[in-house]
């Protein structure tokens, strides 16, 4: 007798997979958006520490 998959792995296989894609669409659509914002010119760069 051949085992089958239960119907709760299935289920989780499939929330994976959907997660997966949501994670990857949103990433990619909204990676433009979320931009780091850059200094302005008149703004002098933090100093460093000397060690």
């Amino acid at each position: 007798m051949k085992k089958k998959p239960s119907f709760f792995m299935l289920a989780a296989g499939a929330f994976v997979l959907v997660a997966m894609i949501a994670y990857l669409f949103f990433a990619l659509t909204l990676a433009d958006h979320w931009e780091a914002a850059t200094v302005p010119p008149n703004k002098t760069e933090a100093t460093k520490p000397p060690m």
